[in-house]
């Protein structure tokens, strides 16, 4: 499915922008998991370094989207990742918790709520690696970079969930 989302997102400094991004969201999974509304709360614990700025931009984003966050700060949070099997690779500056599954990066709220609708039966979670610019916690003036949303598998493979332009 491919679509176009419209979005606003606070700039540094406080300026409003619009931004266009493409989405195209892989459904083909059959589900074995408990299912999320799309107005329900979802809690999470975020684990971020204390000294991450775009962490807390994150955090408001989720927040603004119906998330109920605990912030872990601490000073390494390599352990999480490797807890849950996040790669150099595909990791990111944050790390994300919530019903079990994980969530690394700059990972847009609606697809949080999306994959947790109907999460997809081999996956962990989502990442977003590294810190795209113009993702959530990641915005700059109008600009703004190709990523991938990528669903994290048990076997350690991964596939793309959502694009956006």
């Amino acid at each position: 499915m491919i679509g176009s989302l419209v979005a606003i997102g606070l700039g540094i400094g406080g300026s409003w922008y619009w931004f266009t991004q493409s989405r195209s969201v892989s459904t083909t999974a059959e589900s074995t998991h408990t299912t999320v509304s799309q107005t329900q709360p979802i809690e999470a614990e975020v684990f971020r370094t204390p000294t991450c700025g775009c962490c807390g931009l994150w955090i408001d984003h989720a927040q603004t989207h119906g998330f109920v966050i605990g912030d872990r700060q601490q000073e390494n949070i390599t352990s999480i990742k490797e807890q849950y099997s996040i790669t150099p690779e595909l990791a990111s500056c944050h790390t994300t918790i919530a019903e079990g599954f994980v969530f690394e990066g700059h990972i847009p709220a609606a697809e949080v709520r999306h994959f947790l609708a109907n999460p997809p039966a081999e996956a962990i979670g989502l990442t977003v690696p590294g810190m795209p610019i113009g993702s959530p916690g990641m915005e700059m003036a109008n600009k703004t970079q190709p990523y991938d949303v990528l669903a994290l598998n048990r076997d350690g493979s991964t596939s793309v969930f959502a694009s956006y332009e």
